[in-house]
This record gives C-alpha cells, structure tokens and sequence, in this order.
C-alpha cells in the first residue's frame, strides 16, 4: 500500500512534526486492518513505491487477466483543542474509521482480482445465484491440482473465501455414503495423476 503525501508550505509550520505525525496514523490504520480481518492480515506487504504497474497474470490458456491498482484517498481530522487536551480517544476513533473504510475496499478489490484470476484460469465454479451445495463443494476442488505426501495422503490447499462463502461452507449438511465415496473418487483420481507425473517427469 502506498501514499501519495503533500505537506503544504506554511508559516511557523513543523514539516518533521507532521511527517512523523502521518507515520504513526499510518501504522496505527494498518495494524487496525490485520485485526478486523485475517485474510488481509496474511497478505504480503511489498515495499513503498512512487508508481505502481497494472499487474498481468497470463494463463495457461494464452488468456491475460490484468489488474489496476487500488488507488484510496483518506482523510483525518485533527483538533487543536483534542490535541491540547491530550484527547487520544478521539485520535483512536479517527484511525479506527480510516481502517474500516480501507478495508472494505481493500477486500473487494482482492476478492475482485482473485475471482478473475480464478475464472482466467479454469478453476472459477460460477454459481449464477444458485444455492452452494455439496456438488459445487466437489467441482470447485475437482477443478484444482491438489498435491499428495509421500504416504499418499492429500494435501489440501487453504481456502480463501468471503465471509458470505465461509457461512455457505458451513451450512453444508453433512456428507451422505455416496457424497463421501464421491469426494473419495475424486480424491483417488488426483492422486494417481499426481504420482504419475511424478514418475513420468524429466530432470534437466
């Protein structure tokens, strides 16, 4: 994430006060974004730049998925009478709401660029509206390549979903006889195509 400052030059004024005064409500937002949400807690940071590049990601199939970046204005408001009055709980609630407004666009923007990600490269299950049900569940992962331990047991990747996905997932009634034996199927087919092409794989 990145910000473009611009210290207006006044009489008397203190630029190295307000430069470290933007550093910390820059820190005190962040951290606040990894507390209200774990997904974006885990996201890599990269370092600062003056300009960021549209990302492109070219898929398997020759298709390219291009995103723009994120580009956020936010503002906050200081008092002269909150600051001599030491009034901290006013600077909290400040950085509390650019953190909350940050976020929600923050994760639309991700969630945006993984949903296309996903559709550029054959994995997306496009519900159109239907209910999320036990065979969406199957496709979604019939359509991913899952990798296996030596002792053939599957290593399943870590779900990034909305909490909107998180609740459908949780809904889910559970498995019948044949629903199980239809994920063990699938499971079954992955495997043998993962040690198969590990055996069939040439070292260079």
């Amino acid at each position: 994430m990145t910000a473009n400052e611009h210290f207006e030059a006044k009489p008397f004024a203190l630029p190295e006060y307000e430069r470290a005064q933007f550093e910390f409500l820059s820190l005190a937002v962040k951290g606040l974004m990894k507390t209200k949400n774990p997904v974006y807690a885990q996201l890599r940071e990269a370092e600062p730049m003056e300009n960021i590049p549209i990302t492109q990601n070219t898929m398997p199939s020759g298709e390219v998925v291009a995103t723009a970046p994120l580009m956020m204005v936010s503002k906050a408001v200081v008092k002269l009478d909150d600051v001599r009055m030491r009034n901290l709980e006013y600077l909290a609630e400040q950085a509390d709401s650019i953190a909350e407004e940050r976020i929600g666009h923050c994760m639309r923007h991700f969630y945006d660029t993984l949903a296309r990600t996903c559709e550029g490269a054959g994995t997306a299950t496009i519900m159109n509206g239907a209910p999320f049900t036990f065979e969406a569940y199957l496709q979604s992962f019939s359509k991913m390549d899952l990798r296996f331990r030596k002792d053939g047991t599957p290593i399943l990747p870590q779900l990034i979903a909305s909490p909107e996905m998180v609740k459908a997932i949780s809904a889910l009634p559970q498995w019948t006889v044949d629903q199980q034996k239809q994920w063990d199927d699938m499971i079954e087919g992955k495997r043998k195509e993962f040690f198969a092409n590990r055996r069939h794989r040439k070292l260079c």
